[in-house]
């Protein structure tokens, strides 16, 4: 008995609903939607602005970075050890830069 009630009361709690209702003008809208124009460049900009091709795209850019950096630095350090081959040559590579003369000099 006390099962039936509660039942009961369950189906009589379904007694006032009524149907969904859509908003004003959703029918125009969608309408205006469907027979709106797709171009290249709408499509393009649509599926750029997904959040998981910007983050990709976004990673790339970072990651093609950070490996052009280490490569500059791993062909820095090798071209240093190969032109300083001897203490001497360091020495008169510096006496160089230090000895040239400009056309301000031979004015005087």
């Amino acid at each position: 008995m006390k099962e039936q009630n509660h039942i009961e009361a369950i189906l009589n709690s379904l007694d006032g609903i009524k149907g969904a209702e859509a908003r004003p003008f959703m029918y125009t809208r969608v309408r205006a939607r469907l027979n709106e124009e797709s171009n290249f460049w709408t499509r393009t900009s649509s599926i750029i602005a997904k959040p998981v091709v910007a983050i990709c795209c976004l990673l790339s850019v970072v990651t093609v970075n950070v490996y052009l950096i280490i490569d500059a630095n791993s062909k820095q350090k090798t071209e240093t050890v190969f032109t300083a081959g001897t203490e001497s040559d360091i020495l008169q590579n510096e006496n160089f830069i230090l000895a040239s003369n400009t056309s301000y000099d031979f004015n005087k």
